[in-house]
């Protein structure tokens, strides 16, 4: 039996470029020798409907982080779900950034073809999938007021500018965080949520972090002074931002955030979800991605399939 893929795509998205990446990676997996469906969405929760839905041994999320969220959302709900593929076609692409998929999606289809199936962490928020980060406090109330132009045109820097006229404001919550184990209570700034190394498009957020590694990784800031803001930037961009003074950082697998403001709403892959409180837990292992594997891990494998013929030869 041929593989088959059904490709999930916004004809609307980018000046119809979804729709012109689509009609090519169509072509290039038809000259591979295998099947392809296209399967355009018409309204908003379509792409969980075509993925729940999808008859195909690959699932193809051609779009941003938010695409590839409502995709996520319909394969998670699946007993036995299909392979999940990406093509980037959004302004950040944090998680293909992340899984070291091409930007390029000429580039991105070999993935398609050629990729070996890994594990994606997928987060569950209430009843909202979460496939990379989660905003509360001033980095979501800054992130409602960039718009499309200034992402397309700033990129990833836009976040960090409009974040850092958000914290100059001081503004505050008292939340409540319970997970693996403990419980914090802080007066805090924002609070953010990330599965993978990369927020925003900046890779250096969360070294430690993996999409595979079955953890939450939280970072609560305190309420912050003018000096504490504008120290902010340089953690950032460094990787060191869990070493911001009065920073707590913390992982588990599940997480219980509450606050007595009501009124307080997150954003999930950068767009508006669910308000407080909040009930987060990983999924791991249901959803497998296709990437290519870096070098480094196809050394690993070559040193791994040599080392047993060494191992036999050495002895004679």
């Amino acid at each position: 039996m041929k593989k088959t893929y059904t490709l999930i795509y916004n004809p609307h998205a980018g000046k119809n470029g979804a729709t012109v990446a689509a009609d090519r990676i169509a072509k290039r997996i038809i000259a591979a020798g295998y099947q392809v469906q296209k399967a355009p969405t018409t309204r908003p929760g379509d792409a969980t409907a075509l993925a729940l839905a999808a008859q195909s041994e690959v699932v193809v999320a051609i779009g941003g982080d938010g695409t590839i969220n409502q995709v996520v959302a319909g394969l998670v709900k699946r007993q036995h779900p299909p392979l999940l593929g990406i093509i980037p076609q959004g302004t950040v692409n944090n998680l293909a950034k992340v899984l070291h998929i091409p930007l390029l999606p000429a580039l991105a289809v070999d993935d398609l073809l050629n990729g070996r199936p890994q594990p994606l962490d997928v987060g569950l928020v209430n009843d909202r999938v979460m496939i990379s980060t989660l905003a509360l406090g001033v980095l979501a109330n800054a992130a409602v007021s960039v718009t499309q132009q200034a992402k397309q045109r700033l990129g990833p820097v836009v976040y960090l500018t409009h974040g850092m006229q958000s914290l100059a404001k001081k503004q505050h919550w008292q939340l409540k965080i319970t997970g693996g184990g403990q419980t914090w209570e802080q007066d805090a700034a924002f609070l953010l949520v990330t599965m993978t190394n990369s927020v925003g498009g900046f890779r250096n957020f969360a070294p430690q972090a993996r999409p595979d590694d079955g953890l939450f990784h939280v970072f609560v800031a305190p309420r912050l002074t003018w000096q504490k803001t504008l120290l902010l930037a340089p953690y950032f961009l460094t990787g060191n931002f869990s070493k911001l003074p009065g920073m707590t950082y913390l992982q588990a697998s599940a997480l219980t955030i509450t606050s007595a403001d009501a009124r307080l709403r997150s954003r999930i892959d950068g767009d508006p979800s669910v308000r407080l409180p909040l009930h987060l837990q990983v999924v791991p292992d249901k959803v497998q991605v296709l990437t290519k594997p870096q070098l480094t891990e196809r050394l690993a494998d070559a040193a791994g399939k040599l080392g047993p013929h060494l191992g036999s030869t050495s002895g004679h």
